[in-house]
């Protein structure tokens, strides 16, 4: 994506508690000559918004209070928030209604996580109305880096367009961030914070899947579940067997 010499950058809003989901997102579009910024919460984005006009909103649905529901209900009722930008939901665990339903909501494209590079810049291009004729240039796909599984070669071709470059760079800064999820979800179980819990491990699934770490992501949807239940001796059951991958980096 280019901008015309002079021209305005793009302003991009990202609403996204996951730092490393977001962190996904900021290293895929930081050479698409946009400004991006990342809000955490609900409250800070409508502030940001209040600011001065955006030209696209990426949200995710699941958020510590106020949520991506609740920000949709926000644009509606202030169509002057909005001011024409397209609103698109990135979210997991999407059922087969609810792209239709979000769509009767203003929303203009839904993405489920995890997404590959390739269709977050087809996304973010589609937004713009800044996508050339020609199709998105492929990056070239990068021999197996030593010390790399088959698991996560097959996340790199999936989710980074094969630039294991990038996969690496990501991965670090993941692996960097788990001490304060460790941090986020010892302080939730302590608390009893069980919506606290299902956020964490709802986005740490989705960090996980694009990692290619399949086994950890099959934990996390686990304790995901027994927090939703409201269980919360399963619930610290699973945390427990989350917090011995989160301290092992997810290795076997």
């Amino acid at each position: 994506m280019t901008k015309e010499p002079g021209a305005a950058l793009a302003r991009v809003l990202l609403v996204e508690d996951d730092v490393s989901i977001a962190r996904f997102i900021e290293m895929a579009l930081e050479d698409q000559g946009l400004e991006l910024t990342v809000c955490t919460d609900v409250e800070s984005a409508l502030a940001v918004l209040k600011d001065g006009p955006v030209q696209l909103i990426i949200s995710d649905l699941m958020l510590p209070g106020l949520s991506g529901y609740d920000l949709l209900d926000r644009l509606h009722a202030e169509p002057a928030l909005v001011a024409g930008a397209k609103v698109v939901i990135f979210s997991a665990g999407l059922g087969a209604g609810k792209p239709a339903e979000l769509e009767g909501r203003g929303v203009w494209r839904v993405l489920s996580k995890p997404a590959s590079v390739v269709q977050l810049l087809a996304c973010v291009s589609d937004a713009l109305a800044q996508r050339s004729d020609s199709p998105a240039s492929q990056s070239a796909v990068a021999p197996p880096a030593p010390g790399l599984d088959s698991s996560e070669d097959a996340a790199i071709a999936a989710y980074f367009d094969g630039n294991t470059a990038l996969f690496l760079a990501y991965r670090a800064k993941c692996l960097a961030q788990f001490a304060n999820d460790l941090a986020v979800g010892d302080a939730a179980l302590r608390s009893g914070d069980l919506p606290a819990l299902q956020r964490l491990s709802h986005s740490l699934s989705t960090v996980f899947c694009t990692l290619g770490w399949a086994q950890d992501g099959r934990t996390a949807k686990a304790l995901e579940s027994r927090a939703a239940e409201g269980d919360a001796q399963a619930a610290a059951i699973a945390w427990g067997k989350l917090r011995a991958r989160l301290l092992n980096g997810g290795l076997a």
